[in-house]
């Protein structure tokens, strides 16, 4: 029976696949927010046909019942979605629906067995502790099981079938910038994308047959046309750093008008990497594209959230803030709590609250400077602090002042400020909106300590000033949860 609506979850799931492809195209091609794919959906529906399939396995194992004596079992639905919800979200910490190209098969059968493992041990406890909310002792082992082996399968099958199945979309790649080459990078390694670049094409015949990332440049600009035909692209990116007088505009509409969609290159890298880069970033694409819209109505949701849920975190992490706050006056003499002038809202400046993780002097005979990986400054209980995150619980205290919002653009100190907007375009539209607690770019970047990381932290804000909702506050408070708990970015 499990093996049956096993096979028909990946038949439901290629369907579901094709159907997406034609009414959602892949992400990049989205106009919707990228985690609003329809092929994640239809991943995660095939998946917990499976895991429930594996449950009413176990049953009949277990009890040797038949098709009509399974409906005596209690609440089989609801305790097949429990272990569904359990499994998948354990698969979702451990980045099992990821397809990298650059992660090897070892890997991710590696993170595929501890997730197989996290999930069952958490099953068993709450079972443990609710032995009647799960399901029997013995149909939750035999289920485990069950589920452990069609998991692995599943996903073994799902990685088989992204990596030869023929590319649906075939696209050219118009300019051969820094930023094209790094869009074409974003394809090559996420094969899920199912996207296939034919190639580079350009105005400066020398670089004819040169191999910039993999793909090489494979004709010139006036042979667009031509090109497009004979490599069957259905798609053309355009990227050229300065399009006065080079970009073909005649031959682009005559494409648009056959048919082949025409896209701008910091569109698709915006929708395919969720940030928006700043290299040719002009005013004007800002101004004219949808989103940076921030109403009052959206500013005053975020701040009666933020306001209520940091009051009840407050409440409910007071036991460990006293906890804390003892070790730390344990470690040292120095104050508990460490207050530095932030950058905020408009420019304001405001004091940030967090729990001390490094000496009280470690400024004073440096400056200001970046804090570094494995930085001496850090006091022992600092690092632990640091690596689970408990040293930022006292900027709720800033939230509750109305100087920060749980979510949006880490505030950063004036000295830094000062120093990144005189060098980089646009840094100081993150101060348009309430800094955060935590953010987008926190949960797509590891810790930044240098003027480049502040470079790729910024294209995620303005990514996030773009989109920003409720919604997606949600989904990076979610992520932000799931960073803590594997200590990533740490």
């Amino acid at each position: 029976m499990s093996s049956a609506i096993g096979h028909l979850s990946f038949v439901i799931f290629k369907r579901i696949d094709g159907f997406a492809e034609t009414l959602n195209p892949p992400v990049m091609w989205n106009t919707v927010p990228p985690y609003l794919a329809l092929r994640s959906l239809s991943l995660l529906v095939s998946e917990n046909l499976i895991l429930t399939a594996c449950l009413l396995a176990a049953v009949q194992i277990r009890l040797f019942t038949s098709a009509g004596e399974l409906q005596r079992y209690e609440h089989p639905i609801f305790k097949a979605f429990l272990i569904s919800l359990v499994f998948q979200a354990v698969l979702h910490l451990l980045d099992i629906y990821i397809f990298p190209k650059t992660a090897t098969h070892g890997e991710f059968f590696a993170r595929l067995g501890a997730a197989l493992l996290c999930a069952a041990t958490l099953l068993s406890l709450i079972f443990y502790n609710l032995p009647d909310f799960v399901a029997g002792r013995g149909i939750l082992l035999t289920a485990l099981l069950l589920g452990s082996i069609f998991l692995t399968l599943w996903h073994t099958l799902l990685r088989a079938y992204i990596g030869t199945r023929t590319p649906r979309i075939r696209i050219l790649v118009v300019g051969t910038g820094h930023l094209a080459r790094e869009l074409v990078r974003e394809v090559i390694r996420h094969p899920e994308l199912d996207i296939k670049v034919c190639g580079f094409v350009d105005s400066n015949p020398q670089l004819l047959g040169v191999s910039l990332v993999n793909p090489k440049v494979i004709g010139l600009v006036k042979d667009l046309s031509a090109l497009v035909s004979q490599h069957k692209a259905s798609k053309v990116i355009v990227e050229m750093q300065d399009r006065r007088g080079c970009l073909p505009t005649s031959e682009l509409l005559k494409l648009k008008i056959r048919g082949i969609s025409i896209d701008d290159a910091t569109t698709v890298y915006e929708r395919l990497t969720g940030k928006i880069a700043i290299e040719n970033l002009k005013p004007s694409w800002m101004i004219f594209n949808s989103g940076f819209e921030v109403s009052g109505r959206l500013l005053l949701v975020k701040q009666i959230v933020s306001t209520f849920v940091s009051l009840l975190l407050l409440i409910l992490f007071s036991p460990i803030m006293l906890l804390v706050m003892g070790l730390i006056k344990l470690e040292s003499l120095s104050p508990i709590f460490f207050k530095q002038e932030r950058v905020g809202r408009d420019g304001k400046l405001f004091t940030l609250w967090k729990f001390r993780s490094m000496r009280a002097d470690a400024e004073r005979e440096s400056g200001p400077v970046w804090a570094e990986e494995n930085d001496n400054r850090v006091t022992r209980l600092g690092k632990f602090l640091r690596r689970t995150r408990l040293d930022e619980i006292p900027q709720l205290w800033n939230v509750l002042r109305g100087d920060m919002s749980l979510v949006g653009p880490r505030p950063e100190r004036p000295f830094f400020v000062n120093q990144l907007a005189e060098k980089i375009p646009f840094y100081q539209l993150r101060h348009t909106v309430k800094p955060g607690v935590t953010g987008w770019a926190q949960i797509n970047y590891h810790y930044g300590n240098s003027f480049q990381d502040s470079v790729e932290k910024l294209q995620f804000d303005l990514f996030y000033l773009k989109h920003m909702s409720v919604f997606l506050d949600l989904l990076i408070i979610i992520e932000t949860i799931k960073t803590v708990l594997v200590r990533k970015g740490s």
